[in-house]
């Protein structure tokens, strides 16, 4: 059937950016609007995407419609959808079929990965193992905070939405191709220990990891000297000393009020680091202190 509806299902940064693509370029099609707060994170724009629609005439909710359209569009969604949608379509950030499952946009940036990449699948009863309807991708380079790789995966589902959209307007429907799930690779989901630093990594992962726990998440979590503390950002340290005694965490030396850390190689320059009150805890003067 032309023309017909969808209901979309929206969560986070990422539902709030395509939200706004959407009531630019797509009003028309659009049903009803789901929501959900993106837990675990900061600034989570829940009521900034149920203004947005509305303003413009768009009943919002936080449950299931009790009529549902054709079909669901979902983005930053976390939870289970209503089946009986004649098909639901989601935005998925990473190349599938790698990635599969919970935040594979974190795990890529951990990985370390050259190219980052958003999949408008159809969803099935595998998780993320429907047809693909289209992909996006882009290289990418580090350090990438998760901000600036967010931001790229918003750019790319913008592309994605004019090509789900096109099939809706056209077909009533999308198409999509078969995986090959021969070449599935699935990224686990996340809680509050996952943040935890693993100082015996070497200081590129550790970084990696400080950036894709970053805003809009709520930091990467140590102790120092028994008070937790939530570390943003940082660098590799340019010095390379023979520690023949090497204990990850340790501090090293403390440069203008930054403590540059020992890592299971190398060392990291931590230069944004944020006690339990939010208040940022450098300058750091005190030498003898590990992280842990």
């Amino acid at each position: 059937m032309k023309n017909a509806k969808v209901d979309l299902y929206l969560c986070g940064v990422k539902g709030y950016a395509a939200a706004q693509v959407i009531v630019n370029s797509y009003l028309k099609h659009i049903g009803s609007v789901v929501i959900a707060p993106d837990t675990g994170t900061v600034d989570d724009p829940i009521e900034k995407i149920s203004q947005l629609f509305e303003s413009n005439g768009v009943k919002v909710s936080s449950k299931d419609p009790a009529k549902v359209s054709e079909l669901a569009l979902a983005i930053g969604w976390k939870k289970l959808i209503n089946s009986g949608y004649e098909q639901v379509v989601v935005l998925h950030d990473s190349l599938l079929p790698k990635y599969r499952g919970w935040n594979p946009l974190l795990t890529a940036l951990i990985n370390g990965d050259s190219r980052i990449g958003s999949t408008a699948l159809i969803a099935s009863s595998d998780v993320d193992a429907g047809p693909i309807i289209a992909q996006e991708a882009k290289s990418i380079k580090y350090p990438m905070p998760l901000e600036n790789a967010m931001s790229i995966i918003n750019m790319l589902n913008e592309k994605l939405l004019k090509k789900v959209f096109s099939q809706v307007s056209s077909k009533g429907k999308v198409v999509g191709k078969p995986q090959n799930h021969k070449s599935a690779t699935y990224s686990l989901w996340r809680d509050e220990k996952d943040f935890d630093i693993d100082w015996n990594l070497p200081a590129e992962i550790v970084l990696r990891h400080i950036h894709a726990s970053s805003y809009p998440y709520v930091g990467a979590r140590s102790v120092l000297s028994g008070e937790e503390v939530r570390i943003f950002d940082g660098k590799i340290s340019k010095e390379n000393p023979r520690i023949v005694n090497r204990t990850p965490g340790k501090i090293w030396k403390i440069t203008n009020g930054v403590p540059v850390v020992v890592c299971g190689k190398g060392l990291i320059e931590l230069t944004k680091v944020s006690g339990n009150s939010g208040r940022s805890v450098l300058p750091v003067t005190k030498l003898r202190q590990r992280f842990e």
